[in-house]
């Protein structure tokens, strides 16, 4: 019987709390459950990522190999494999996983159990809670005054006037989080 991991994703800092949670291979890489985190919180993959160890240091596990940009040498996680760190508790229980280093989106994901399935599948959506932030809207920060913003119509120190931020928004809602249509593109 094929098995998967059960994973909780979720964006620290932020209340009410946007959250996922979904099933992955046992076989699967960092670089699939990356690509996972990223189709199921709808980031658009224009930045880099890293997945590290919760840890005072942050122990790099797994990300994009070379960034000599940041200073940061990954291991690929194209080659590391989730299991090396999440088969039954061996090294971990949770990591973080960072995507877009200038807003700093710091991901708690969180090793719930390992099931077996008897259908085959690479990833499946389970649920999940809340519209993901807007992509490059300026870290927990920046989110936070897109909230007021929605809540008050005052743009703050943003620099744009309540027309040009409602066009940059354009349909997102915070709530807007629709689990099926996000199944509908993520199963597999």
């Amino acid at each position: 019987m094929p098995r998967y991991y059960e994973f909780e994703i979720s964006l620290p800092g932020i209340e009410p709390r946007i959250w996922r949670r979904l099933l992955i291979r046992t076989a699967a890489t960092f670089a699939d459950l990356h690509k996972a985190i990223r189709d199921c919180f709808g980031w658009q993959d224009y930045h880099l990522w890293v997945f590290r160890l919760p840890t005072f240091e942050g122990r790099q596990i797994a990300g994009i190999p070379e960034d000599d940009e940041f200073g940061r040498q990954a291991p690929d996680g194209r080659h590391v494999k989730v299991s090396e760190y999440f088969a039954d508790g061996r090294v971990a229980a949770w990591c973080e996983y960072v995507y877009d280093f200038g807003d700093n989106w710091v991901h708690e994901v969180k090793l719930v159990r390992i099931v077996g399935d008897k259908t085959v599948f690479r990833r499946r959506m389970l649920d999940g809670a809340r519209a993901c932030p807007p992509e490059d809207c300026g870290g927990v920060t920046g989110y936070e005054r897109l909230l007021r913003f929605l809540r008050t119509g005052k743009t703050g120190e943003s620099g744009l006037t309540p027309e040009q931020l409602r066009s940059w928004l354009g349909d997102w809602t915070p709530d807007g989080f629709d689990l099926a249509a996000v199944k509908a593109t993520f199963d597999r």
